[in-house]
């Protein structure tokens, strides 16, 4: 392992830097020390190896060493006392936490981010969540895979491990591409947000890619499924370094009456995108727009927050279902292709059964809840 480092340490076109970890903070007084504290114990534990320390410790040409990461802290409009803690660190740890300053929203903050960022590897981490205590190993080994454009890690969702490939892992190249394009873009709750992943600056770059700041959900889905087009290898690894918190009011888990437009506004934008990929990655589109449906029933329409009463949280269900573009992505339905539980309340809907679909969307809606106050997934 210290040999392949080695190597790539050597090699001319190393940059020095090779961490970004990008936090965008907006009212995260209560947990933006844990999560910057979380980066810092695991990036201690890659220092530790001694090739990267020894290659650290003999400086760049200009005689001074790059630093192994950096974490970019973005806050943006908070109204709280985030803004304090955030410059408190930089003071503790000026070497290697940077505070900046962007627009409010989350697509904002990554943007500002990116725009500072040195390292080869850009990470994603949200305020509220960590990096796991045995993140240090995993960070690490990820130097190995240095012409690797995106790695997917398994990761931990509230008290529960969530895999994303068998034990073993997965490598995808050349045509293999596409499958693993489609199986993402059909499965975004589990395949398509930007944190636990490591991305490559250099290829963010060559695409000029950003996330979009009109988009108010579904704005990392739109990132990393632009971003899949320009990857020339993807690497899937069962080994969480991510702990994702479920049991604080995210904008996405919480009930706020208008999600149903921020919904179709990023299935727009995500489908006009498709038109240009290729024909299977355009039908996974598709599957994309039930799974988005699937979750504007369940964190909205059939939301235990929400006022409605089930008579009308059904006529709200049966009315989006009837419009574009949900109607032809429920019109596209498959059930030799769409398969499992997800796929069931779409097959009552496409069957006249709105009560029964009606039934699972808010029997999911209270399990979420529960889950949530147990700080599961």
């Amino acid at each position: 392992m210290n040999e392949l480092i080695l190597n790539r340490l050597e090699n001319k076109h190393y940059s020095g830097t090779q961490f970004s970890v990008i936090i965008p903070a907006h009212n995260a007084e209560k947990t933006l020390r844990r999560a910057v504290e979380s980066v810092i114990a695991a990036m201690e534990t890659v220092a530790a190896d001694a090739v990267i320390s020894s290659r650290r410790q003999g400086g760049e040409e200009n005689g001074e060493a790059a630093p192994l990461f950096e974490i970019l802290i973005v806050e943006n409009g908070s109204e709280d006392a985030t803004e304090f803690i955030a410059r408190s660190m930089q003071a503790e740890h000026g070497d290697c936490v940077c505070l900046l300053k962007s627009e409010k929203g989350v697509s904002n903050a990554r943007n500002r981010g990116l725009e500072e960022a040195k390292g080869e590897r850009i990470l994603f981490l949200d305020a509220d969540d960590y990096f796991t205590e045995d993140a240090g190993p995993v960070l690490r080994d990820s130097l190995h895979f240095t012409g690797t454009d995106l790695i997917i890690y398994s990761y931990e969702a509230g008290s529960k491990l969530l895999h994303v490939c068998p034990s073993e892992g997965e490598r995808f190249f050349g045509e293999q591409l596409e499958e693993i394009s489609v199986r993402m873009i059909a499965n975004p709750t589990r395949y398509t947000s930007v944190w636990s992943k490591i991305f490559r600056r250099d290829c963010i770059e060559r695409l000029n890619l950003r996330f979009d700041p009109s988009l108010r959900l579904s704005e990392d889905s739109f990132f990393v499924i632009r971003y899949l087009a320009g990857c020339r290898r993807i690497r899937l690894i069962d080994r969480p370094f991510y702990h994702y918190s479920t049991d604080g009011g995210s904008v996405v888990r919480t009930w706020d009456g208008s999600k149903e437009e921020g919904y179709r506004q990023s299935l727009d934008a995500v489908l006009g995108y498709l038109k240009s990929q290729p024909q299977a990655v355009r039908r996974a589109g598709a599957a994309y727009a039930m799974m988005q449906f699937n979750l504007l029933m369940v964190r909205e329409v059939f939301s235990l927050s929400s006022p409605l009463s089930m008579r009308e949280k059904i006529a709200a269900m049966k009315r989006i279902a009837a419009e574009e573009p949900f109607a032809s992505a429920i019109g596209a339905l498959d059930p030799h292709e769409h398969r499992g539980a997800r796929y069931l309340p779409l097959r009552m809907l496409r069957c006249g059964q709105a009560a029964g679909a009606a039934a699972v969307y808010a029997a999911r809606a209270l399990q979420n809840a529960r889950r949530e106050r147990a700080g599961q997934p």
